[in-house]
């Protein structure tokens, strides 16, 4: 289209200024970024080191602590809020009278089932690329995930190195500006934008077949349509701006543009006036170095302490030393038969220094979450279910701001990103009639195992005043159970449990039941009650045609 290709040296020239800005200001966390790689994620090194240093990243590795333990905190964050095996959120609708409407409750099962089949359909790889999302927030603090669509396929995703990425916040401080600059070949750019969207000099260059593996860099800047028009059908109607830059010819290769942003990016903590997160790696840092350096120190004082070094007034008469078994060392004693030569024993305190390094491992540990861990791997089968919710409401603790922080940023969003493009895709049923007269828009509602934890207080309260009703009334108080709402109590149960709204009967559907239930018992009353009836009137029939018969003067 050429009002997608159309040059604006002006636009250009600007978003290129704004990418020097965003650089610099990212370029003071990059030292720290490649301490991070080194001494945490050796094997995940590469985005912020140069080609070669790659495979040096492990030398002079010791101590493996960190980097196992990334994969432990990798595998908690991804289970509490993006479970494979658990239906982690759900769809609902603000207004809580849209939500007492049966279909409209339907639709929103219907609507998460889809999203749920979407997700983790084979080819859009979200579960690989969650665990990438997750691991790269734990090593430098900010993650960025880049969800999309491919026409006539659907949902993928991918896990974007934060080395492409530089963020920009809005005035209430989310992440709205995100600029990806990035490398690809002339081949897989014409097959991404087409030739004839390129410069000449990259046109050029691809139509010699041997320039078509060469390199290329680009810039895709993602941030709110200054010019956004609601009615428009160009990119001017979508809120989100999208443009591609090439960088060294200055040339616009597309523009167009998102109804929800595609590119979202999560921070685990932020300080003050930082656009970008603060991670736990970066927390451990020093004491990982630290570990790196005590297990140096301990290997060599074991080495020293199994083959120490040898001590000898004087080498006239040894000419080498053989220590191998067997051998024969002239000179190894005096005449009297005293050792010439000795070991040196340093008296180095390896026990100390082994206890100094599992303090250190410690404060690791428990920077990625290893209590949470060990809960999630420890069977639960020993326990009451009272004393589960509570158990997973005290670990909650650990782990809900970081979390929850996530959610908010990247969870929430993603589903708002993916309920837009499998409507506008339709594989979604449309909304029912009640809820488009309403003018209501659906929303994520998270159901995963960190939300459960955060309201598991509201179970573990239930649960304990049906206890102590059961209690009461066994003591004799039976009014004690009539003070609870049983109906509304298993509800809220049932939503913090993350059961399933078809497994639980609506208001309507229980007033249809009572009212069955009601009918049928009325029958039954009457079947019992008819022949009683007839029994009496017949009776008082029989006492009628008597009193009648008396009144005539007829005798008996």
């Amino acid at each position: 289209m050429a009002d997608e290709t159309e040059q604006d040296e002006g636009l250009v020239k600007g978003i290129l200024c704004d990418q020097e800005r965003m650089a610099a200001k990212r370029k003071l966390y990059e030292p720290l970024y490649k301490e991070i790689d080194r001494y945490i994620d050796p094997f995940g090194s590469g985005g912020f080191q140069r080609a070669e240093n790659v495979d040096r990243s492990i030398e002079d590795l010791y101590d493996v602590t960190a980097i196992n333990q990334l994969d432990r905190g990798t595998a908690v964050i991804t289970s509490v809020t993006t479970p494979r095996n658990q239906r982690w959120h759900g769809v609902g609708f603000k207004d809580p009278e849209l939500m007492k409407l049966p279909i409209v409750r339907r639709w929103c099962e219907h609507a998460a089932d889809r999203m749920f089949a979407c997700r983790y359909a084979p080819h859009a790889g979200f579960e690989t690329q969650a665990s990438e999302d997750a691991r790269q927030e734990l090593k430098y603090g900010t993650a960025p995930l880049w969800v999309d669509e491919v026409r006539g396929k659907g949902l993928f995703y991918k896990s974007l190195h934060l080395s492409e990425i530089y963020v920009r916040e809005n005035y209430y401080g989310r992440v709205d500006t995100v600029h990806r600059k990035f490398e690809l070949t002339l081949r897989q750019a014409v097959q991404q934008f087409g030739l004839d969207n390129l410069s000449d000099k990259s046109s050029q260059l691809y139509e010699e077949p041997k320039k078509r593996d060469d390199k290329i860099e680009l810039l895709h800047c993602v941030r709110p349509n200054g010019d956004y028009e609601k009615e428009r059908l160009d990119y001017r109607g979508k809120p989100i701006e999208s443009i591609y830059v090439e960088v060294d010819t200055k040339h616009m290769i597309r523009r167009s543009g998102y109804y929800t942003m595609p590119i979202l990016v999560s921070r685990h903590i932020t300080g003050p006036r930082d656009e970008y997160g603060r991670s736990p790696a970066m927390k451990i840092l020093a004491t990982a170095k630290g570990l790196n350096a005590m297990a140096r120190t301990i290997l060599d004082a074991g080495n020293r302490a199994v083959d120490p070094p040898l001590l000898f007034h004087d080498d006239a008469d040894i000419s080498a030393l053989i220590t191998k078994p067997g051998g024969l060392n002239p000179g190894g004693v005096d005449e009297f038969g005293r050792e010439m030569v000795k070991p040196l024993y340093t008296g180095a305190q390896l026990p100390f220094g082994m206890e100094m390094q599992a303090q250190d491992r410690a404060i690791v540990e428990q920077a990625f979450f290893e209590e949470f861990f060990r809960l999630l791997s420890n069977p639960a089968d020993r326990m009451t279910a009272t004393q589960v919710v509570e158990t997973l409401q005290k670990e909650g603790v650990l782990i809900s701001p970081i979390a929850g922080r996530r959610e908010t940023e990247k969870l929430g969003p993603m589903g708002e990103r993916e309920l837009d493009l499998l409507l506008r895709a339709d594989q979604i049923d449309p909304m029912p009639e009640e809820v488009r007269e309403a003018g209501a828009g659906p929303r994520v509602t998270m159901t995963n195992p960190l939300s459960r934890m955060a309201r598991a207080e509201e179970v573990s309260g239930f649960t304990r005043l049906v206890e102590i009703g059961i209690q009461a009334a066994s003591a004799g108080a039976p009014q004690a159970l009539k003070v609870i709402n049983f109906e509304q109590g298993m509800r809220d149960t049932a939503e913090v449990l993350g059961v399933r709204s078809s497994h639980i009967y609506s208001p309507d559907e229980l007033a249809a039941q009572a009212a069955a239930e009601a009918e049928e018992k009325q029958a039954m009353i009457g079947a019992e009650v008819a022949p009683k009836v007839a029994g009496a009137a017949l009776d008082v029939a029989r006492a009628n045609e008597i009193a009648a018969r008396l009144g005539q003067g007829g005798g008996l």
